[in-house]
């Protein structure tokens, strides 16, 4: 009898072999502290500035196509000039128009758009594109007013 409950409390001390509780609950936590900390913590980024230009970069319905007025943004080429270390992430947005799905793809063509045009003027900075479709509104969907200026290019200076 009592080399059986020897045998039986090492069995329970080691964990269940045959419904795997004990010793597999260890090694799952210890994974999942590993992963945790290969992405915490975050990087800080410090925004620098952030210039939304529905009226310099917006763009008609549907379309990826950026307006010749393009030009307006000397305001933020003169900030990047002056801060040739930061990150440049060129933020598409759509109006609600339209699936998610298809907003996103075309707000990230949007920011693609802009991005070239900046990539083009050879600053030293690392450019990124991001894709936000109809999230973030500065106006109202419920006009065309407002959908015309949701339909924009957001260009934001970061620094890591």
């Amino acid at each position: 009898m009592k080399k059986l409950l020897v045998l039986l409390s090492s069995v329970l001390m080691t964990g269940c072999f045959i419904c795997h509780k004990g010793a597999p609950k260890e090694e799952t936590i210890e994974a999942v502290e590993e992963v945790v900390e290969i992405v915490y913590p975050a990087p800080q980024v410090k925004v620098i500035s952030r210039y939304s230009i529905p009226e310099a970069a917006n763009f008609a319905f549907d379309s990826k196509e950026i307006r010749s007025d393009m030009n307006k943004m000397v305001e933020l080429e003169r900030d990047i000039v002056a801060h040739p270390e930061a990150t440049i992430v060129v933020e598409g947005y759509t109006d609600n128009i339209g699936t998610e799905e298809y907003n996103q793809e075309l707000s990230y063509q949007r920011a693609m758009e802009v991005a070239k045009v900046l990539a083009q003027k050879d600053y030293p900075n690392e450019i990124r594109v991001s894709a936000k479709g109809s999230s973030n509104p500065i106006a109202s969907n419920a006009t065309e007013k407002g959908r015309a200026q949701n339909r924009r290019v957001d260009v934001v200076l970061i620094s890591e």
